[in-house]
């Protein structure tokens, strides 16, 4: 029996938290793309945002985080796919499914979401925050890894990161080729059909396995 999924209402200070932490995000974004990564400080993003500097590091520990926030914000995506999946599905169908859903509702995870597409382009463009977002996604791939042996009661076992890392290498991929679409000027309506089609062939591969690609 698949997990419940339902989410408590927020409370007051976690509603109050979020808010912050939106404002925050919003008010670096803003900043970042209007002056560049390198041009702004964390007191700027504070005065921005209307709270201390203080504050701003209790949400965002860097102010490389800062800017990659729009993309960390769902981080535990994948695990919580696997881990509340219906019975009788695997972790491929899990990963899979939930990415055709974002893809169909347009959302920033499936890099579809037309307004985030500027900052993720000075994201991939900037030394400093690619490195600090290739170690976010290194983070998530060992979540999955962990997630998945637990699940097998075998711990470290392999086969588990090379799944995490290739699945998550598909979606990453996948997410990265729809952003470069829509910083090159198509809307996220135009591109979905053939996005779709391209993440199910991705997919597929991996279900199959990739002996048979490219062979000469």
């Amino acid at each position: 029996m698949p997990a419940d999924t339902t989410t408590a209402p927020l409370g007051l200070r976690e509603r109050k938290r979020l808010e912050t932490r939106t404002a925050i995000s919003r008010a670096a974004a803003d900043l970042f793309l209007r002056d560049g990564f390198h041009n702004v400080s964390v007191g700027e993003v504070a005065k921005a945002a209307d709270v201390s500097k203080v504050t701003v590091f209790n949400y965002f520990p860097t102010k490389e985080d800062l800017a990659l926030a729009p993309l960390a914000e769902h981080t535990g995506d994948e695990v919580r796919a696997v881990r509340e999946r219906p019975a009788g599905t695997t972790p491929l169908d899990a990963l899979r499914d939930a990415f055709l859903r974002d893809l169909a509702s347009y959302a920033p995870q499936a890099g579809m979401y037309e307004a985030a597409a500027p900052l993720v382009g000075m994201i991939l463009t900037t030394p400093a925050l690619n490195a600090r977002l290739l170690a976010v996604e290194a983070d998530r791939e060992q979540a999955l890894a962990d997630a998945l042996t637990e699940e097998a009661d075998d711990p470290g076992a392999v086969d588990a990161r090379v799944f995490a890392a290739a699945a998550l290498g598909i979606r990453r991929t996948l997410v990265t080729e729809n952003f470069r679409r829509l910083i090159e000027g198509e809307s996220p309506a135009s591109l979905l059909s053939e996005a779709r089609a391209r993440a199910l062939r991705a997919f597929g591969l991996l279900e199959s396995g990739f002996g048979g690609y490219a062979i000469r």
